[in-house]
């Protein structure tokens, strides 16, 4: 749906008044409005930061005048704009409809005939635009949007006038990875054609059409999903793959992709190829038909809502474009960044492992091509990869939600994936918000995503307040840190938890073993073999490199303010650094054998460091100083084995036991056995795991069955619950009531005296998670589901 104006935005921009948010990217803000004449139009605006540079101000200004030559029936016509205003803008018609992206999401792979025909529209639209002077640059799914009319191919914010190189350095490149062409990314010099390296023509376009046309036929990009990094060599480097392309559409598309532009068909020649009079009119036909009119509504959704009507639910990405489908009006999605994938394949020789390190050490620079320069950079590490934010803002909810109901003790809702095949595999608690990870069952390549994503919804109602890409693979390292998810294993570095927007990040080849995040500088560990050097330093917010260290095989590091203990894991290497700078502020001396676990003691200022071996060292963190050690027999596995502070008490879980320690003596305060790391301690952000503790007592499974509330201070238990069945997952405690999950039921005891509260039943529960309010759980691998404890308030329509 359209989302309020925020406050500092305009209530204006020339005529036109606006009436609120469709989306918000890498390049500016997209608002619904309204000209004077009644006309509804998208509004796009640039960021201050980019609208303050000459250089960008100048791209705006010649494209925006370029842009309103352009008025084929295939294109969205540009309306009106001022790149002279403090804020400068552009308006274009507003169009009911879906992006190709979103119709092959909801309806399946176009059959050939009707791939062919789109073919046909897109090198009509391609006509126009390049007799209007511009290359388009950027033609993806996301960028075609199909109407009630047939296809329109939108947004020519970042087109360029044909031959005009006076704004940019040698090597700037617009783009999405796994639709841009070999030219845009290296420079090539057109076979034939009298043109300066860094020229790109018509015949960028081209390859970009190619691959829409394999994405329409297979849901994919000819070049697979991966990082921005590994795309942008494969389509330098790598054929692209056609499997699964139609007969009728192979030969086509193959031409299109080739490396040479001058060995491409002209838009003339495609348009000549693709064209058949007799073709139908597919877009007419069903199920497409009823997506694009808004008459195939998710199940218990309204009747879609005039699209002139502020209120009804836009594809907020396409700033032409207004969709119908999906369920009841929910928050707006934001764009999805631009690399939040998962590491590429192993790479088959040494020369492709030495390239692709190339591709993420220096930006994206390929053997013999040209750097990316300011645009690139904003476009794919700030919301612009791999199908930039456009086609990222009106990505369909991959989860339907089923009311129930706000009584207490009841199902409230239920969320489950909103197409068979796909599921859901994590969710996590973020303040007024649950966010959820799964895999759906269209590959997002071209959206930045593979088919993985992370929604965020709001509570108590579950609306959905975001969507973004990430990694397929279900996360172990996510986590919340003031006021951003970091999910680095996810590809997420940053992202904002109230918009869903990437803060800056350094493109990346590979997920890191562990990450952790001080005083706003993201720390990560990295396989030596993966990534060299393998500890980074990056700002959270701007992406900054702060600083990197060459340490192979880093245990995850411990934080205690701006001070972040490094250690490798034969302890030949601990060192405490600033976070901010990098700088070596001591190192410890006289550690014996490999490390099991480090943790900061913030309470008692000082660091501990667990040996395979045993020993546990209390380190001061201001000096490196040591301040007292203790002996466990039997040795430590690092594998299984948590170092935690709970205020001044040290825990460590290790060997089926957990025992406390006193920090500033060594002392060992208490010890009771527990089933184990996975059940009893929940793991953290970046990696590692914590104890669950609540009124000064520890709550862990003492048996298979038995929950226990153990006394911090003195370790006696307050109260042991015996309940049926084998627990899956760490209790939960807020507010005094202490979820516990066994065999079928969830139970709510009093954290006072461990007294039964209420108890529902619930099958394989694999997360559970809790607020005032009451208990969610992620059910199986499709269902994620909330249930009352107290009565819940109905949110406010």
């Amino acid at each position: 749906m359209t989302g309020p104006l925020l406050p500092g935005d305009p209530e204006r921009l020339g005529s036109v008044r606006l009436l609120g948010r469709l989306g918000a990217g890498g390049m500016g803000t997209v608002y619904l409005g309204r000209t004077p004449g009644g006309l509804t139009v998208a509004v796009k605006t640039v960021h201050e930061h980019l609208a303050a540079e000459p250089h960008f101000r100048e791209r705006f200004r010649r494209e925006a005048a370029a842009a309103r030559a352009v008025t084929g029936a295939h294109t969205a016509a540009v309306l009106d704009a001022d790149p002279e205003s403090a804020r400068p803008w552009l308006a274009t018609a507003y169009l009911p409809g879906v992006t190709l992206r979103h119709a092959v999401a909801a309806t399946g792979p176009l059959e050939p005939p009707a791939v062919r025909s789109l073919g046909a529209a897109l090198a009509e639209a391609l006509t126009d635009i390049h007799g209007a002077g511009l290359v388009h640059r950027d033609l993806k799914p996301s960028n075609v949007l199909i109407t009630a009319d047939g296809p329109r191919v939108i947004d020519f914010g970042i087109a360029r006038a044909i031959g005009d190189h006076g704004l940019t350095g040698a090597g700037d490149v617009i783009g999405t990875p796994g639709f841009i062409a070999p030219e845009q990314i290296t420079g090539a010099i057109v076979t034939g054609a009298p043109r300066t390296r860094g020229a790109v023509t018509g015949a960028a376009d081209v390859f970009a059409l190619g691959a829409v046309l394999v994405f329409a036929a297979t849901g994919r990009s000819p070049f697979g999903s991966a990082t921005g990094a590994v795309l942008l060599y494969r389509a330098v480097h790598e054929d692209p793959d056609l499997t699964g392309v139609p007969e009728e559409v192979r030969e086509l598309a193959a031409a299109c992709l080739e490396k040479d532009p001058g060995r491409r068909p002209t838009v003339a020649e495609v348009l000549d190829t693709a064209a058949d009079p007799g073709a139908p009119l597919w877009w007419r036909a069903e199920p497409l038909r009823s997506l694009v009119l808004g008459e195939t509504a998710a199940p218990g959704a309204p009747a879609a809502p005039d699209p002139t009507d502020p209120t009804d639910p836009t594809d907020p990405t396409d700033p032409t474009a207004a969709t119908v489908r999906g369920p009841a009006p929910q928050p707006r999605t934001h764009p999805l960044p631009s690399t939040p994938l998962p590491s590429p394949p192993p790479p088959t020789s040494a020369k492709s492992v030495a390239a692709r390190r190339e591709l993420t050490r220096r930006g994206f620079l390929l053997a013999g091509g040209g750097g990316f320069a300011s645009l690139l950079t904003y476009a794919l590490m700030r919301g612009g990869g791999e199908d930039d934010g456009k086609g990222r803002e009106e990505t369909a909810d991959p989860l339907a939600v089923r009311r129930g109901s706000v009584r207490q003790g009841a199902v409230r809702w239920t969320l489950a994936p909103a197409d068979s095949g796909a599921t859901v595999d994590a969710l996590r608690l973020a303040g007024s918000s649950l966010l959820v990870h799964g895999v759906g069952t269209l590959d997002m390549s071209d959206i930045g995503g593979g088919r993985g994503y992370v929604t965020a919804r709001g509570l108590p109602d579950a609306g959905r307040r975001w969507v973004t890409g990430a990694a397929e693979t279900a996360p172990t390292q996510w986590g919340v840190s003031g006021s951003v998810l970091a999910a680095a294993d996810l590809g997420l570095d940053a992202v904002d938890l109230a918009t869903g927007e990437p803060h800056g990040t350094q493109e990346r080849l590979g997920v890191p073993l562990w990450f952790s995040v001080a005083d706003g500088v993201l720390i990560s560990g990295y396989d030596e073999d993966t990534r060299l050097p393998s500890l980074q330093a990056v700002d959270l917010v701007t992406g900054e490199e702060r600083w990197t260290e060459d340490v192979p095989g880093t245990r995850p590091a411990a934080v205690l303010g701006r001070t972040v203990l490094l250690a490798d894991e034969d302890g030949s290497y601990i060192r405490c650094a600033d976070a901010v700078s990098g700088r070596i502020r001591w190192r410890y001396e006289g550690f014996e054998g490999p490390v099991a676990a480090l943790a900061a003691v913030p309470e008692a200022g000082c660091f501990a460091l667990l040996s395979t071996g045993g020993t546990l060292h209390f380190v001061h963190a201001r000096d490196g100083g040591r301040l007292a050690t203790a002996t466990l027999e039997g040795g430590a596995s690092a594998g299984s084995s948590a170092l935690a502070a709970v205020g001044s008490t040290v825990l460590l879980a290790t060997g089926g036991r957990v025992h406390a320690y006193a920090p500033a003596t060594g002392a060992p305060l208490w010890s009771v056995r527990t089933v184990g790391l996975d059940t009893s301690w929940p793991a953290v952000t970046g990696g590692g795991r914590t104890p669950v503790t609540a009124g000064g007592a520890l709550l862990h499974w003492a048996r298979a069955g038995q929950l226990q509330c153990v006394g911090l201070r003195s370790g006696e238990e307050r109260w042991t619950a015996r309940l049926d069945g084998v627990a899956q997952v760490p209790p939960v405690a807020v507010a005094g009531t202490v979820y516990a999950a066994t065999g079928e039921l969830c139970r709510a005891l009093d954290l006072n005296g461990g007294a039964a509260q209420r108890s529902w039943g619930a099958a394989d529960i694999r997360d559970l998670a809790a607020d005032r309010s009451g208990w969610y759980a992620r059910l199986g691998a499709a269902t994620v589901r909330a249930y009352n404890h107290t009565a819940v308030t109905a949110p406010s329509s």
